[in-house]
């Protein structure tokens, strides 16, 4: 069962996570200071320095472990968190504060860009994203099979990218990064990929993935989702921990938490003067 809070982990332990906060710094922009208490229904924590400007507290002291072989489901409304949590186990963001810690190998789906190179075959393609996935060279052309079976690209493999549909391009980075079998595995909500036909191959591949990770820690917006492939559930709520538990429980507490939210009266805006970034 996930823990709420987090503790020194054992080797039982694949996820943990202390006391975690990330600021973001906002580059640009303007805000009213009277008007800050009023952004509380998404987002973050908005916060007004004089010295370094606007910044959102994306994450806010966050603690929690998940043992080996759990599925855990990150609920919550668009702006509280889950995206930016998956990305700082990723290691793509690093915390302001606090510690994180994933045990074993990390896939991730959350795009199928990849950083793909137009000017590269695709066939190079793969390599490339192979690489940046830390697969060795051995390991890349052990895949290589499976990866040019899946896409259904043939010969395009041997042309450059730029000459590939959105289609096509889409078909050979799904196939690449759903090429391997990772100790943990982020899902940032499930997409689909190319045609109606691919789209159908797609998802079993999704399905077959989040059956075989050994950890899976997977945001949506789709209960029916989580309820299917998540046994454990974290709700977050602008960028704070709210709940933890069974996936049904969490998902009964959070959707009756919404339906009190839309039900409530929304004050009428205000407008003073903005306050400048700088």
């Amino acid at each position: 069962m996930i823990e709420p809070k987090a503790t020194s982990p054992d080797d039982t332990v694949a996820i943990w996570v202390e006391n975690l906060t990330l600021e973001l710094p906002v580059m640009r922009g303007r805000i009213s200071k009277r008007n800050v208490s009023r952004a509380r229904s998404v987002g973050g924590r908005l916060n007004i320095d004089p010295k370094k400007g606007i910044s959102v507290t994306a994450l806010d002291q966050i603690s929690f472990q998940i043992k080996h072989g759990e599925r855990v489901g990150l609920v919550g409304r668009n702006g509280a968190g889950k995206s930016t949590l998956l990305r700082v186990l990723a290691g793509i963001y690093t915390p302001t504060s606090g510690a994180c810690a994933v045990r074993g190998s990390i896939s991730t789906m959350f795009s199928t860009s990849l950083g793909l190179n137009r000017d590269a075959s695709g066939l190079e393609n793969i390599f490339l994203a192979g690489t940046l996935l830390g697969l060795r060279k051995q390991e890349i052309e052990a895949i290589l099979p499976e990866i040019v079976d899946f896409c259904e690209l043939g010969e395009f493999l041997n042309l450059p990218m730029w000459s590939y549909s959105t289609g096509m391009t889409t078909r050979l980075a799904f196939a690449i990064a759903t090429s391997i079998n990772p100790d943990v595995l982020l899902i940032d909500e499930v997409f689909g990929a190319g045609d109606r036909a691919f789209q159908t191959k797609a998802q079993e591949r999704i399905e077959s993935i989040m059956k075989n990770a050994s950890t899976l820690v997977m945001a949506s917006h789709a209960d029916a989702i989580l309820r299917q492939f998540c046994t454990s559930s974290i709700w977050l709520d602008q960028g704070q921990v709210r709940s933890v538990g069974k996936t049904e429980e969490v998902l009964a507490a959070y959707q009756e938490y919404s339906v009190q939210a839309q039900s409530k009266p929304v004050a009428p805006p205000v407008s003073p003067a903005p306050v400048p970034t700088a």
